[in-house]
């Protein structure tokens, strides 16, 4: 198995890596919540946002399997909470040591203060339903849209989860 590595997303490199992590999110996105709209139009709306104030602000770290962008995390520190925009995993890459990997690594990572997780998670999206329910969350509400939950928990599980402590930087 090729070895694990996580690196901070660098914006010089966003030519190389950001379609490449749409490529990612589209695979996975297309069979739990598809849009309607063509692939290159959700292409040119996705590379907007991640160009946008918004999207810049928010942290991106890209899970590699030796050369292979495996996946990709998003993410913001919001006050107390770690909030995860999303966690995209490569069909290749599903079903591997990479979540748990990735979670040791983020638990080990975060700053000081976090004591709970955030995400919304897609009504139709049940595996990751079910790893939230593993990791100590609940749903306590739902987007505008209704599409999806919010599910909120302690960030000690996720520590848990992972084997490790959660005080540092990420």
């Amino acid at each position: 198995m090729k070895p694990f590595t996580f690196v901070p997303y660098d914006p010089s490199q966003a030519e190389e890596v950001l379609p490449r992590m749409f490529d990612i999110l589209s695979g996975n996105m297309s069979a739990i919540a598809p849009t309607g709209r063509s692939n290159e139009e959700d292409r040119e709306t996705w590379l907007a946002y991640m160009a946008s104030e918004q999207g810049a602000a928010r942290r991106v770290l890209l899970l590699y399997a030796g050369e292979d962008l495996a996946g990709y995390f998003q993410y913001g520190v919001e006050g107390d909470a770690l909030c995860v925009d999303e966690i995209e995993i490569s069909p290749a890459y599903q079903r591997t040591l990479l979540f748990y990997r990735f979670c040791r690594f983020a638990a080990g990572s975060l700053p000081e203060g976090v004591s709970r997780v955030r995400a919304y998670i897609n009504k139709n999206n049940r595996n990751s339903q079910t790893i939230a329910g593993k990791l100590g969350m609940k749903a306590v509400g739902e987007n505008k849209s209704g599409s999806s939950w919010l599910y909120e928990g302690p960030i000690e599980k996720l520590a848990a989860f992972a084997g490790g402590a959660h005080r540092k930087n990420l």
